[in-house]
């Protein structure tokens, strides 16, 4: 009997039928190619034992002067520098005062503490931290008492309520001593998109034309976090909220400040949509910003910056480079991309490049291209000087000119997408592996279950399924990083299994052909397969034994029930010369076949080759 060599092409397709698709690959998880053949990704593990609070949008590396190594990472929740896997928080103060005398009201046996403080502007979920207050009674201490507290529920506009550590031991309605204080953290924001709620919901103008308005009850759509370098030091925005600055030479004990508060801030915009920072001229640029006499008022095409080198002085004159202008294609501007040509800005219609110009106008714009979308903020990225971008019907990329980028899974990610949680969309770049990684919501989850990956090396496509809800190349580090929905960051490539557990358990890694045939058969219609003959490397495996299990399934028709698989599991037995199963026996007979690898146990890494199998032409019984 024959053998037959199994060759598929490179990447997923699933732009046509699974038939159709014969000698090419149909589906996978946690698989790429390397030299066209697919292989298994590596494992993660956690960063370190230390978690944060809420879900991270944003990871920005940087290092300052004094080569100090951090990560900003951004959530709904809070935003901290991680500092060598300790995460500081420095989220910004909204408010801070001296409270009532004794604002603390407490019961016997309860931890929950009823606070007062007169006009506190405080929402359910958000963060205060006491300091000053003693223990009078005993009832509760110091120590208890001067801490931070999530805010549990709002009674009224002057009191509300936290549950505190340890439980009182007796009851009393004044307690706290007479300095108490407040410091309040500027409000948490949502962790899901939520439309407003019937006419008038939200500010006017705040969304585009024919958009749902993007704010109920008072709060904000999704937190995301904006975040640039200027210098060493960090800035960052609320997105559609204010802007503010981590001075680096303060040390990651102080919290950002808002630019509004900084010394000699003139005309600072209150509400901008994202900021970024030209590199050349060291020009702050504030997306969709208020104008300076627009009274606080969100213009969405407007673009504003200070003088050069300032975060201040945002007044334009004659002795300063501080000026604005208003994009003219679309309603509202999306997001903006920092490239090493020109700045790139996505409006709902167009894509924008904004270039210095210098004195008198500083920076003009030219529309590069329309009739584009782009679908979320975190969805454009720069890789070898071609910028690639996910649409909300396609991707797209601009090396000078707007095209559309082919795309052999398109149907597969854009039909099974859920646009109302859009915005947590994002992506990332594996620079070691060529990869660009889309990271979005299927059409029936509400956060990140799925990654889509270009390779731009090799111009293919494939995909998968995990939640990750931020993700950073490798930097500093020599792994990439991404959030996971357990307040942990997780160092990528690292080992070959899951993490997340303790002990970490098997990636399910696999990929699986297309419906294949065997030849034309010589007249006949059928084949029958007796034995396999695998071609793979366990390269890399820690597992003493590392197997993987291959499955061949037949069927008769393209639209008819495949039949029963065999399945063969195929184990090394040395690894210098590299010796595994040499072949498996199997019974199988159809028309046409699909091909499956993939690891089960932990410590397996894997990479396929060119199998074979022996095959003839057969009657079908």
């Amino acid at each position: 009997m024959p053998l037959v060599k199994l060759q598929f092409r490179p990447g997923i397709d699933r732009e046509g039928t699974n038939y159709e698709n014969t000698q090419g690959w149909f589906d996978g998880n946690f698989v790429r190619f390397r030299m066209g053949q697919p292989e298994r990704w590596g494992g993660w593990e956690k960063e370190s034992a230390n978690t944060f609070t809420g879900t991270c949008r944003v990871l920005h590396p940087w290092t300052t002067l004094a080569n100090d190594n951090l990560i900003g990472v951004g959530t709904h929740v809070k935003y901290y520098i991680n500092q060598g896997g300790s995460f500081k928080d420095i989220t910004p103060i909204r408010a801070s005062s001296a409270i009532n005398n004794d604002p603390f009201s407490i019961t016997a046996g309860s931890a929950v503490v009823t606070v007062t403080d007169t006009s506190h502007g405080a929402l359910i979920g958000d963060y205060v931290t006491f300091s000053g207050a003693t223990s009078s009674d005993g009832t509760l201490t110091a120590t208890v008492m001067n801490a931070e507290y999530p805010i549990d529920s709002v009674t009224d506009a002057n009191t509300y309520v936290v549950t505190m550590s340890a439980a009182a031991t007796g009851t009393d309605s004044t307690e706290g001593g007479a300095s108490v204080n407040a410091e309040y953290q500027i409000s948490v924001g949502l962790n899901t998109s939520v439309p407003g709620a019937g006419w008038g919901a939200g500010t006017w103008g705040s969304d585009g034309w024919g958009d749902p308005a993007s704010t109920t009850a008072g709060v904000s759509r999704l937190r995301l976090w904006p975040t640039a370098n200027f210098g060493e030091d960090l800035l960052f925005c609320v997105r559609n909220g204010a802007g503010y600055q981590w001075d680096a030479t303060n040390g990651v004990s102080t919290r950002a400040v808002a630019l509004t508060g900084l010394s000699g801030a003139s005309d600072v915009p209150t509400i901008m949509r994202e900021l970024l920072v030209s590199p050349e001229d060291r020009h702050v640029l504030a997306l969709a910003c208020d104008a300076i006499d627009g009274g606080g008022a969100q213009d969405l095409m407007l673009i504003r910056w200070p003088d050069s080198e300032s975060l201040v002085d945002w007044t334009p004159s004659t002795s300063n480079s501080a000026r604005s202008l208003r994009l003219s294609h679309g309603s509202q501007i999306i997001t903006g991309l920092i490239t090493k040509r020109e700045i790139l800005v996505w409006t709902d219609t167009s894509l924008n490049s904004v270039q210095f110009t210098g004195p008198p106008f500083t920076f003009g714009t030219r529309v590069v291209g329309t009739n584009t979308t782009i679908v979320a903020p975190m969805t454009a990225i720069e890789a070898d000087n071609i910028v690639y971008w996910m649409g909300r019907d396609n991707f797209y990329i601009y090396d000078g000119t707007v095209k559309p980028l082919s795309c052999t899974v398109r149907s597969f990610v854009f039909d099974d997408m859920n646009l109302d949680e859009n915005e947590k969309f994002h992506v990332g770049i594996n620079k070691g592996d060529y990869e660009i990684i889309w990271s979005y919501c299927s059409a029936s989850a509400a956060e990140i279950d799925r990654y889509v990956v270009y390779n731009y090396q090799q111009d293919i496509w494939y995909f998968g399924g995990w939640v990750r809800t931020a993700y950073m190349d490798r930097t500093f580090t020599t792994y990439p990083i991404a959030a996971a929905n357990d307040g942990s960051l997780y160092l990528h490539e690292k080992g070959l299994d899951d993490g997340e557990s303790d002990p970490a358990v098997a990636i399910n890694a696999y990929i699986e052909s297309s419906d294949f045939e065997i030849g034309e058969g010589g007249g006949y219609m059928f084949n029958f397969i007796r034995r396999l003959l695998p071609d793979l490397t366990f390269e890399n495996s820690t597992a003493d034994s590392p197997a993987v299990v291959i499955t061949l399934t037949p069927t008769d028709y393209p639209g008819e029930a495949y039949k029963t698989a065999d399945a063969s599991t195929i184990t090394r037995t040395g690894a210098s010369p590299e010796t595994f199963t040499k072949h498996a026996h199997i019974r199988l007979r159809g028309r046409a076949f699909k091909y499956k690898i993939e690891n089960t146990a932990t410590g397996v890494f894997w990479r396929d080759g060119t199998p074979r199998v022996e095959a003839r032409p057969d009657g079908r019984r």
